[in-house]
């Protein structure tokens, strides 16, 4: 006759059926046993927790997230220490190789807190930041820069028999990678034809390392037809008509192939104008300006630079694809500028932009740019402002946006006007011995039923 046994209950889960003695240890007995997955006797996991990192990372960690691959698969991505490496499911962490960047960009420094921000849709890529080294992203593949360069100046061309007639005409280049197009040639080549039947031959622009990125070094291999940036793998040649101004396509090459110009005006006519994306973002040259905070907000990437970090820069649109390394110079936004205060963070919440500054907080309301507005979140209906100044001290469910303030947390409430509730009342002392500038996170339990804040103190 098999043997009867109670459930009992002595404060911890042993099994869907428990022993007569909970606390004992029959042979073969593993604690915490339910769900295991066993190969050959040796304790392997649990369903549903999916080990990573079985060994150590390279140095302190300083940011962590999860990119998910082309597949639907997720890997871990973490910077440790001035490294930034990747971690598949039981797969060791692995250095993400710098190769992709320009030469001038492979070295990074350790920083206090690196970012990252996974775009929801279109391509798969993650961009990591921390307002110190250049902005990257990874799109489970490789890791590259956040923009594109100048196109080099036009090559005096070839000059061959052909159709192109007599007259002045602007040439420029652009750049391009997978996903993207760089800006137009900061300096064009006039060619002057003295007769009719022309066809000119323009050689490709060449990839050379340059180890100081200063800007007289990259004006000076633009001006030469180099550049450096291994992630470019076509270029495309545009032209103006003969005294013309507009900028047309005329042809597109891989690297290393040559683009030869044969087409009449009148066939031009016809052809795409250049766009001016002004992938480059703001800032020095070399490395752009580093991005200090940056959120996606309907179909648009949002960043605050290091060179102004009362600006809010809106990346270029398109109605069909998000296109999220161009900043128009004409797609930004002040957040009470000048008030000596910096933008800390921005959360996008249902139709408003959130922007957090240290000591206030701002929304950027608004169905399309051109009719935004900003407006300040007042706290408890008063005229009081409130701000953020811990950028990982903010929380964002399904339907809320929960943050510590230096007196205390707060819920943005969506009835009407955007406007925060002071949620702390009752732990004022003990609120006030965190210090959240040394260190401080936000996380959910996993019934979500629970949002928790952790600071130093």
């Amino acid at each position: 006759m098999a043997k009867s046994y109670e459930q009992t209950f002595d404060g911890y889960f042993r099994g869907m059926l428990q022993r007569k003695h909970p606390r004992a240890r029959d042979p073969g007995w593993v604690d915490e046993a339910l769900n295991g997955q066993f190969q050959g006797g040796e304790w392997q996991g649990r369903a549903g927790m999916r080990p990573f990192n079985a060994a150590e990372f390279s140095g302190n960690v300083r940011g962590i997230t999860f990119h998910t691959r082309v597949d639907g698969t997720r890997e871990m991505l973490v910077a440790a220490g001035a490294a930034l490496q990747r971690c598949g499911i039981n797969e060791d962490p692995q250095d993400i190789p710098l190769t992709n960047l320009p030469t001038y960009n492979q070295t990074r420094t350790e920083q206090e807190k690196v970012h990252f921000l996974s775009l929801s849709g279109g391509t798969n890529t993650t961009f990591i930041y921390d307002g110190v080294n250049c902005n990257v992203k990874w799109d489970g593949t490789n890791l590259s820069k956040m923009g594109l360069p100048d196109g080099t100046t036009p090559p005096v061309p070839t000059d061959d028999p052909g159709a192109i007639t007599k007259g002045l005409r602007h040439y420029v280049i652009t750049l391009v990678s997978p996903y993207h197009e760089g800006d137009i040639s900061i300096v064009d080549r006039v060619v002057t034809l003295t007769t009719d039947g022309h066809m000119q031959t323009f050689a490709s622009p060449v990839q050379t390392p340059d180890n100081t990125g200063t800007a007289a070094s990259i004006q000076s291999a633009a001006a030469s037809n180099q550049y450096d940036d291994p992630q470019v793998t076509k270029w495309r040649l545009w032209r103006t008509v003969k005294d013309g101004s507009q900028l047309r396509f005329i042809a597109e090459a891989n690297i290393g192939i040559d683009i030869v110009d044969n087409v009449t005006d009148e066939t031009l006519g016809g052809s795409d104008v250049v766009e001016d994306l002004v992938n480059s973002g703001p800032g020095p040259v070399s490395i752009g300006s580093p991005i200090t905070a940056m959120v996606e907000h309907r179909g648009q990437l949002v960043a605050v630079f290091a060179n102004d970090e009362s600006l809010v820069h809106f990346s270029n649109v398109d109605p069909d694809y998000m296109v999220p390394e161009g900043w128009p110079r004409n797609f930004v936004q002040p957040v009470a500028h000048g008030d000596g205060d910096i933008v800390t963070s921005m959360a996008s919440f249902n139709e408003w932009c959130v922007v957090f500054k240290e000591n206030a907080t701002y929304a950027i309301i608004g169905d399309a740019y051109k009719d935004y507005k900003i407006v300040p979140v007042l706290a408890g209906g008063s005229r009081i402002g409130i701000g953020c100044g811990f950028p990982d001290a903010i929380l964002q469910p399904e339907n809320a946006v929960f943050f510590a303030s230096r007196d205390g947390i707060y819920r943005l409430d969506r009835s009407g006007e955007l406007s925060a509730k002071r949620l702390t009342a009752s732990i004022d002392d003990l609120y006030a011995a965190a210090n959240f500038a040394l260190g401080s996170a936000t996380f959910l339990d996993r019934k979500r039923r629970l949002f928790v804040f952790l600071g130093h103190g």
